[in-house]
């Protein structure tokens, strides 16, 4: 063999053997380099969530927002109170008791139009409750 064949074996051999370190290190950097934009990627993340629940507190905090989630919890608890009143305004109406108990099921009654009217004095217009009633007396009653 001649010295030429025996530099290029050794050349070859210590490429190889290059290439394999120049791996295992782009490999370890790499790996270091993922958990570093991981890091990064959460204090990003966490960053943004504070800075959503600050925005989302200070506007909470304004009168005008504080004053409209009044109303609408308001409004919430009246429409379960209306359902509520009407579903039992129409248990009594299906139900009418007839002979001594009759007066004290209109005096219920008149109290449950009395809650709704009062529940309901800002939004719906006295005519139409008035009406409401007046269709309510005039409906036939189903006496058993």
């Amino acid at each position: 063999m001649d010295l030429l064949s025996v530099i290029g074996f050794v050349v070859g051999v210590v490429s190889f053997v290059a290439s394999i370190v120049f791996f295992v290190l782009g490999t370890k950097s790499e790996r270091r380099s993922q958990q570093l934009l991981n890091s990064i990627n959460d204090a990003i993340q966490r960053w943004q969530s504070e800075i959503m629940a600050s925005s989302i507190e200070l506007l909470n905090s304004r009168p005008e927002i504080a004053a409209k989630n009044a109303a609408l919890q308001e409004s919430k608890s009246k429409a379960f109170f209306i359902e509520q009143l009407s579903e039992r305004i129409r248990y009594i109406i299906e139900h009418p008791v007839s002979g001594e108990g009759s007066p004290a099921q209109s005096h219920t009654l008149s109290q449950l139009l009395q809650s709704f009217e009062t529940i309901t004095r800002s939004s719906v217009p006295p005519e139409l409750l008035a009406q409401m009633v007046m269709a309510n007396k005039a409906a036939p009653r189903n006496d058993v």
